[in-house]
């Protein structure tokens, strides 16, 4: 492959998923419904999203401390000041739901964005900016179940109840990484977070004198969020070839005031109409302060192994809103990941398996939720390839992952989760050099 064919060969690639990418962002988009993600995305504004590239997922890290300056990341804006190439990246993921109680067991598919990211070095690992677009929590849920109540004559009527829901809270984001030196560097990133949710139930009887019943909400806020960055990267530790990179970061809590506007279903004239029954209703919907810390240890140029962990101060958060479920409270989530990457692409050999990044990892989640005293955390196994472009930094990784996520115990649910990822990675889009006759 030439280097002309390289470059439209990863361009096509980008623009595949940018394109993807923009319609899927839009997270409240009604054909998505037909196929749910996480049962436990009905909660609040939804799941948390790990919106990592796919290298990332592969370990089982954010990334807060991977120390390369070819390449970017969204969680640590003290990265960008490292940057030597303008990047653009983007990703999608995959993910298979397998969820059962005790009595029963469902599938659920969901194709889902994550991310878009443009980072620019106004001076070259020095200081740079970046712009993305994000999403914080997705609500991504379909949840149907039967029941029974008993009419004015004292007969019992059957009925289902159909409930689900898409959106969730995003962030529009720009900020700059600024290296003191070449060992400290530091980051700082402001946005805009945004909130759109949609949900809907409707209610089927097996009596013909009720109508059935559906009710519609649609719920939206904004609000600014602060978070910045820290790292520090020191060579020669223990050999004259080695290096380690510690990262922080540090997300200050958001609390978003929201409107909402419920809309229902009433017979009127001896027709089924929609009706507006509550406007304009105000709540709010909190993020809450998270920390990050964690180390990346590079013995040589062909391994490095990370350990990162996070915090997130979620029993002090609260969701003023008509989607809170009783049966659950918010609780502060833990996770900690460990990783480890082998370049064999650095090795020059000949071998087709010589071509590529191996990565693996696994991680444990505490999760946010909490409900009969039990927690419903998640442990995840990964792996992934990285594959380099032989011409230029620019990188398509996959990565591919299993989770376990809550239990049967106490009449809870359990998932099986398969999530597969792609991500591109871009550099040197503003940096064509030409050549010299």
């Amino acid at each position: 492959m030439n280097k002309l064919n390289s470059y439209t060969f990863f361009t096509a690639v980008f623009a595949l998923l940018f394109i993807f990418s923009s319609n899927a962002l839009a997270q409240s988009d009604e054909s998505s419904i037909g196929k749910s993600g996480s049962f436990y995305s009905l909660f609040g504004m939804g799941f948390p999203v790990e919106t990592n590239t796919s290298r990332e997922l592969s370990m089982g890290i954010s990334g807060i401390s991977l120390d390369n300056a070819q390449s970017n990341g969204l969680h640590n804006p003290a990265l960008w000041g490292t940057n030597t190439f303008s990047t653009a990246s983007t990703g999608f993921s995959l993910s298979k739901f397998l969820s059962e109680d005790n009595t029963t067991e469902s599938k659920n598919t969901a194709l889902q964005a994550g991310y878009l990211q443009l980072t620019f070095p106004v001076y070259r690992e020095k200081l740079g900016i970046s712009a993305s677009l994000h999403p914080v929590t997705r609500s991504n849920y379909r949840f149907f179940n039967t029941s029974s109540i008993l009419n004015e004559q004292n007969q019992t009527i059957d009925y289902a109840s159909d409930a689900y829901g898409t959106g969730g809270i995003s962030k529009f984001e720009i900020g700059f990484g600024w290296s003191i030196n070449k060992n400290i560097s530091v980051g700082y990133a402001p946005s805009l977070v945004f909130l759109s949710q949609n949900n809907s139930r409707e209610l089927f009887f097996d009596d013909g004198s009720f109508t059935t019943n559906v009710i519609d909400s649609k719920i939206t806020g904004s609000d600014f969020s602060h978070k910045f960055g820290l790292l520090a990267s020191f060579p020669t530790i223990f050999s004259d070839r080695d290096r380690v990179s510690f990262g922080a970061t540090a997300i200050l809590p958001v609390e978003i005031n929201t409107k909402e506007s419920i809309l229902g279903s009433r017979q009127v004239n001896n027709q089924v109409q929609e009706v507006t029954l509550d406007e304009n209703v105000g709540g709010k919907a909190e993020l809450p302060l998270e920390l990050n810390s964690g180390f990346t240890y590079y013995p040589s140029t062909l391994f490095n192994v990370s350990l990162e962990g996070k915090f997130q101060q979620w029993s002090e958060t609260n969701f003023n809103l008509n989607t809170t479920n009783d049966t659950f409270e918010l609780s502060d989530r833990y996770k900690l990941g460990l990783g480890a990457e082998y370049h064999a692409y650095r090795t020059n050999s000949n071998s087709f398996f010589s071509n590529f990044r191996y990565n693996a990892g696994m991680a444990y989640d505490s999760g946010h939720l909490k409900t009969a005293q039990e927690n419903i955390n998640t442990l995840w196994f990964s792996a992934g390839l990285g594959i380099i472009s032989p011409f230029s930094n620019s990188t398509i990784d996959l990565s591919a992952r299993y989770g376990l996520r809550g239990t049967t115990a106490n009449d809870l649910i359990q998932e099986r989760i398969w999530s597969f990822n792609i991500s591109v990675n871009l550099t040197e889009l503003m940096f064509f050099r030409p050549k010299l006759n």
